[in-house]
């Protein structure tokens, strides 16, 4: 079924839960302090709906899409309820139990609507970055979480990838979940010829998803992992695993692997910088590990993975946690995490907008 329409049908039925459950609270006078303790209790629930499907037990995967509906319809029938009893004290009126419904609906469907065309519009994030291990500017395009497939038509990814290519970077970096659990062969294929045919080198590294480490959860595993090495490979890809690789003259790239492989992980300190005089770049899917590679002698450390929390509130749940979407400067290196190409399971997203990290580094002074 398309990814739209399964998504709608969730969301609707998700709508007639909550309309259905509280039903016989709405036609209660409740007291000014336990309506408020309603709203609130809805509130909470919703941010449970949203941090299990993103950061719960990979058990709950087959239930993702109907736990992020229920957030949505719970979390914006909060807020009808909040504006709609703000109102009825301020004129001294009497609450209407369908006039309260029809406004949770009204604040339901912009909720809805704001959410998913959010997920399939793509901007440029821009940053500009100076030092004095550089003589002449250079601009780098760094894309994270595209998860091919999940949440996002194919072709907004292509209008995508075109205006990456626009901007005419030196080279493209691949930050990890390109891909996901739920990405069939075609989409992985097709994403690979998609940014293989680009006229601008394109390097690739490893997320925590792009190895369907956890297909048995979704719909069975699509590809192996040497066959998804094998399409990279074959587009002109180029893949980094706890490897350098010079960018022209004054610039190097480590691309690390990432750290949901484990002991397949290289620690830092075998990994010593070939090239310290030249500026580094670190491409590292998760931010967790800004610290560690700030021994290799790291300039600029490049991140995705965290999506910028998806769903609201998670960006400053996810804060604090460590990093969540933004720049973090730290002695003397800079941390980008990108919040993200798409999003993960479902068309919707109500935490910052999906983008790609466009990068210009020019000489100090």
């Amino acid at each position: 079924m398309n990814r739209f329409v399964l998504w709608t049908l969730l969301f609707l039925a998700a709508e007639l839960l909550v309309s259905l459950l509280p039903f016989v609270l709405r036609k209660k006078r409740l007291g000014p302090w336990l309506r408020g303790l309603f709203i609130l209790g809805k509130a909470l629930l919703a941010v449970v709906f949203a941090f299990l499907p993103m950061a719960g037990p990979v058990q709950l995967r087959p239930v993702q899409p109907l736990l992020i509906a229920l957030y949505a319809a719970l979390l914006s029938d909060a807020a009808a309820d909040l504006v709609y009893s703000l109102f009825c004290a301020l004129r001294k009126r009497e609450r209407r139990a369908g006039t309260a419904r029809l406004l949770g609906l009204a604040f339901g469907l912009l909720f809805f609507v704001c959410g998913t065309v959010n997920m399939q519009l793509v901007r440029p994030c821009r940053h500009e970055l100076s030092s004095d291990k550089l003589t002449s500017p250079h601009k780098i395009v760094f894309v994270a979480d595209v998860h091919v497939g999940s949440a996002q038509d194919f072709s907004t990814l292509e209008k995508a990838v075109a205006d990456m290519a626009a901007e005419q970077p030196e080279a493209i970096i691949l930050g990890g979940d390109i891909t996901d659990d739920y990405t069939s062969r075609e989409e992985m294929e097709a994403a690979c010829r998609l940014f293989g045919g680009l006229d601008v080198p394109v390097y690739y590294v490893y997320g925590n998803h792009d190895r369907q480490g956890h297909a048995e959860y979704a719909r069975g595993r699509q590809y192996s992992e040497a066959e998804l090495e094998q399409a990279l490979l074959d587009s002109g890809i180029i893949v980094l695993k706890d490897a350098y690789v010079p960018l022209g003259e004054e610039l190097l790239l480590l691309g690390r692997e990432d750290l949901s492989a484990g002991e397949g992980r290289a620690d830092i300190a075998s990994l010593p910088n070939p090239a310290p005089e030249k500026f580094l770049l670190v491409a590292d899917h998760q931010p967790n590990a800004f610290r560690e590679n700030l021994a290799a002698g790291t300039d600029l450390q490049l991140s995705g993975h965290t999506h910028a929390g998806q769903l609201f509130p998670l960006r400053a749940v996810y804060s604090l946690a460590g990093y969540t979407c933004g720049e973090y400067a730290e002695a003397g290196a800079l941390l980008i995490v990108s919040a993200g190409e798409s999003g993960w399971r479902v068309p919707f997203r109500t935490e910052a907008r999906c983008c790609y990290e466009v990068v210009t580094l020019v000489p100090e002074g």
